[in-house]
């Protein structure tokens, strides 16, 4: 129970600031985190993703070797998943539904990296 409601205040934090990075042309930049709960690394600078409108893209900007990325709605549902065989590589994803996501990614490595983010209507 306890690490459902750590996970929840994680999703709604990170929803706030999802608020605050929006910028006019509609683009979110969306904070990537590692799962680790004892490692503070963030990817950002060999992942980065962004939502504009209904269209997720997430760039691989390094080689981090396989990727598993997985779209789940606020309920915890898979609404979209993909495998990148090889990075350096972009993916884009179109999530039709207007609500809350999480985009989790993990490497062959067994890392683990996820960010949040919102599509409006």
């Amino acid at each position: 129970m306890r690490k459902y409601i750590i996970t929840l205040l994680f999703f709604v934090l990170a929803i706030c600031q999802l608020e605050a990075k929006q910028t006019n042309d509609e683009l979110t930049i969306i904070p990537i985190y590692t799962s680790s709960e004892d490692n503070t690394e963030f990817r950002s600078q060999s992942i980065s993703a962004d939502i504009t409108g209904h269209t997720l893209t997430i760039e691989f900007k390094e080689d981090i070797g396989k990727a598993h990325v997985m779209i789940t709605n606020s309920f915890g549902v898979c609404i979209d998943q993909e495998t990148v065989t090889s990075t350096p590589d972009t993916i884009t994803f179109n999530i039709s539904d207007a609500g809350y996501y999480r985009m989790s990614i993990i490497l062959v490595n067994g890392n683990q990296y996820y960010g949040y983010f919102r599509v409006e209507e």
